[in-house]
């Protein structure tokens, strides 16, 4: 009688802790070393990420890295990436992934973006090679749609910091 007691208590109190409201998390990935032609490095690739919920539910998921033309990981570029990559004044590499585009979808991010004065662009060279490194099964980066963001020179922005503000969840704020 005890043990089921016990049991009930505990189920009771799980349903007690679970969130059913929007929030909002901050954090870093990192992928290390990477692989090109016949380099390779040992550099790693720091990524912001900013992450929506519905208690434990993943509405939408965004990560960001600052891209850097001395950074080994630039040479998954291709050229034309490049090309591109020179004519901004910030250039940033996103990997988005919408679990229910009818709460959150990639077109919301991309107009969150939009207001942080930047523009997409497509990098169908980088997200192969992203994709394909050996941490991307361990972040399901398979599932992410990777685009490319340019902020062009002068900025119509002055800021460093990226904010998104989807309805309903609190403004989220990351500095590049």
């Amino acid at each position: 009688m005890r043990y089921i007691f016990g049991l009930l208590l505990l189920a009771a109190f799980g349903c007690a802790s679970y969130k059913t409201y929007n929030q909002t998390t901050t954090g870093r990935v990192t992928l290390r070393g990477g692989i090109y032609q016949k380099e390779s490095w040992d550099d790693t690739l720091n990524m912001n990420r900013m992450s929506w919920y519905h208690g434990v539910t993943l509405y939408y998921d965004a990560v960001f890295w600052n891209a850097n033309l001395d950074s080994p990981f630039a040479k998954w570029f291709s050229p034309t990436e490049k090309e591109f990559f020179t004519k901004c004044e910030t250039f940033l590499v996103t990997a988005g992934y919408s679990a229910d585009p009818a709460k959150i979808s990639h077109v919301n991010f991309r107009e969150q973006m939009k207001l942080n004065g930047y523009d997409d662009v497509v990098l169908n060279n980088f997200s192969s090679y992203l994709k394909s490194h050996p941490s991307a099964s361990d972040w399901r980066l398979q599932n992410y749609k990777i685009m490319g963001y340019c902020k062009r020179s002068p900025s119509r922005l002055n800021t460093a910091n990226v904010a998104i503000n989807f309805p309903g969840f609190r403004h989220l704020e990351i500095q590049l």
